[in-house]
């Protein structure tokens, strides 16, 4: 159907999106990018009003029904910095941050774009192609939040490309996400010690959820992990800190723990702010909806099917990705990988090259299944 992919070819313009800034809510130059590679091939595109770019595809282009539609997604931010100055080639593996997590996808929706367009492909059923915004960190799923919002009526389908193919997702993984900010009076690291210290509050606050963690896992026999993400604070090693504020994050598929470690949370803050000279407040910084799969039946035997056809032994895990919201408003939804690839959000990310061919015959063979 989609022909067999132009590796060299493939190659660059992946090299191309990963050295290209694209970092959550910043992602203009990877998208104009994006957006110049689809039209000079003849692909219209349109952007919304979070700043997702989209591309319509199939039957009834123009008034398509939503509601047998096919959506294709993939996120086209990067965390931290956003791109590297260059991908390296080494053995087997392409390697910088972002070709794993999430730009191999990102290429290959692209490629099926120009090809469906060049080579006038019939589709049985409206396939959208979603280059979403704003999936890691502090983005908060923006992109999917938007286009769920949009459209209060489900699509047939909803597919987040994202990761290796070696395992999949239907239910979606809940976090919150904190920043604690503590202010106290301060003063000369000798003359006025016993003060309250700003740094020593966030260090005892965070041991604290630290150790309720565990002894909510424990006591509930369910899942639940605890991540501080950043630590800063404090003028100088002579000078009691005035400052402090921290980031962490709680992860678990169970809604009810999230709840618990927020009780916690909240109950300690009150605590802090009974001492005298201390001043502290906090905010939610990110949160995503633990989430059931939702008519699993219409793509899971699909997906576990072509990936063992194609020798894979795939898992079934739950993590946190772009699903996460559709699945919460109720769309049939999954989450699953065009490529091998690992370490993730680090310098060694990395895609095997071997594994770009099978990712394009999984992603041609899906779109047969479910379009031809």
């Amino acid at each position: 159907m989609l022909g067999s992919l132009p590796l060299k070819d493939f190659m660059q313009f992946l090299t191309d999106l990963a050295t290209t800034p694209g970092p959550s809510l910043q992602e203009k130059p990877r998208r104009l990018l994006l957006e110049s590679f689809l039209n000079d091939a003849g692909v219209p595109t349109e952007t919304d009003p979070a700043d997702n770019l989209w591309v319509s595809l199939g039957r009834d282009e123009i008034n398509e029904d939503w509601c047998d539609a096919v959506v294709y997604d993939a996120h086209i931010d990067v965390v931290e910095r956003g791109y590297v100055p260059e991908v390296r080639c080494e053995k087997e593996n392409l390697i910088g941050m972002g070709v794993g997590d999430n730009l191999t996808a990102v290429a290959m929706l692209a490629f099926l774009a120009k090809r469906v367009t060049t080579e006038r492909i019939l589709l049985k059923r409206p396939l959208k192609l979603l280059f979403s915004v704003g999936e890691e960190g502090s983005g908060n799923l923006k992109g999917v939040r938007r286009v769920v919002k949009d459209h209060p009526i489900p699509p047939y389908l909803f597919i987040a490309f994202d990761l290796s193919f070696e395992e999949y997702s239907i239910t979606g993984l809940g976090s919150r996400r904190y920043c604690v900010k503590v202010r106290c009076p301060g003063g000369h690291s000798w003359d006025d010690f016993g003060s309250p210290n700003a740094i020593e509050q966030i260090i005892g606050l965070l041991s604290f959820l630290k150790d309720a963690c565990i002894n909510i896992a424990s006591e509930n026999q369910k899942i639940i992990s605890f991540n501080i993400g950043s630590i800063r604070g404090g003028e100088g090693i002579n000078s009691i800190a005035r400052f402090a504020e921290a980031a962490f994050e709680f992860r678990s598929p169970f809604p009810e723990m999230l709840d618990k470690m927020a009780h916690a949370l909240s109950d300690l803050l009150v605590k802090i702010k009974g001492q005298k000279g201390v001043s502290v407040c906090h905010e939610i910084i990110g949160e995503r909806p633990a989430a059931q799969a939702v008519h699993p039946e219409r793509i899971e035997p699909i997906i576990y099917r072509l990936l063992v056809e194609q020798g894979e032994n795939p898992s079934c895990s739950t993590r946190s990705t772009n699903i996460n919201i559709p699945l919460s408003a109720g769309w049939p939804s999954i989450c699953m990988g065009l490529c091998r690839c690992g370490r993730y959000h680090s310098e060694e990310e990395y895609v095997e090259i071997g594994s770009l061919g099978q990712g394009w015959e999984l992603l041609n063979n899906l779109t047969k299944k479910l379009m031809a």
